[in-house]
Parts: structure tokens; C-alpha cells; sequence
């Protein structure tokens, strides 16, 4: 058995905020699209952005999360946070965290998804 992630599910309840933030941050390209998903690659990893409606079909019996909070951050290793940080200003998305050192030796930032999701870009110090 391979223990490659080949794809992650996100759920949302606005799909059109979802594909115009995962083009615009992540220059992500949609490779599949109808009316209650948009897939978008990320190196061999399918991110679907899934509507909540639906979700509940696809995660029965278990139950979709509600309310505040995370359970998750994605980490995508970048060139520079600082850069990164910079370039998603331009784009009016707010960081959660600014550009931070860790004691472990990498510098990030944190942002959320219009689904809620959390994310973080990463460099080695």
C-alpha cells in the first residue's frame, strides 16, 4: 500500500470564494469542476473544495464540523514567508500570523481560506 496523500477534501460554503482564492494565492488550475466542487492540483495532491450541502452525503454517517476553530493546517514550503506575506496583502488576504521564526528553524505565515481552512507557507531559516 502507498502512503502518498492523493487527495484532501475541504468543505465550504462558498465555492466561487473558494476557486477565486485557491487561482489567486495558490495559482492553483482547476482540473475538475461542476456544481458542488472545484478540484484544483497541487503537485501530485488534488485539493476538492467540496460545498457543505453536499458534504454531509460524502462524510455520512459521520458528521460535517461546525462552528469556530481549527482541526487542520496545511503547510506549502515557500522561497520566502516575507515574500509571501507581501504578495498576499496585495491580494487583500489577512494573515493569521505575521512572518515568525520558530524555535524549530523555519519562518512562517498563517492565513485562513474562505472555507476556513488554515494554511500556512513555510521557509527554513
Amino acid at each position: 500500500m502507498s502512503h502518498d496523500i492523493f487527495a484532501i477534501t475541504l468543505v465550504t460554503r462558498d465555492l466561487v470564494a473558494a476557486e477565486k482564492f485557491y487561482r489567486e494565492v495558490f495559482d492553483a488550475k482547476t482540473v475538475h469542476s461542476d456544481e458542488v466542487s472545484r478540484v484544483f492540483k497541487f503537485g501530485s495532491v488534488l485539493i476538492n473544495c467540496l460545498d457543505s450541502q453536499d458534504a454531509e452525503g460524502l462524510f455520512a454517517p459521520a458528521a460535517v464540523a461546525a462552528g469556530p476553530g481549527h482541526a487542520s493546517m496545511l503547510t506549502i514550503q515557500v522561497e520566502s514567508a516575507d515574500d509571501e506575506a507581501a504578495r498576499l496583502e496585495t491580494l487583500g488576504v489577512k494573515l493569521n500570523t505575521p512572518p515568525t521564526d520558530k524555535a524549530w528553524g523555519i519562518r512562517t505565515i498563517t492565513f485562513v481560506d474562505p472555507s476556513g481552512q488554515l494554511w500556512e507557507f513555510s521557509n527554513p531559516i
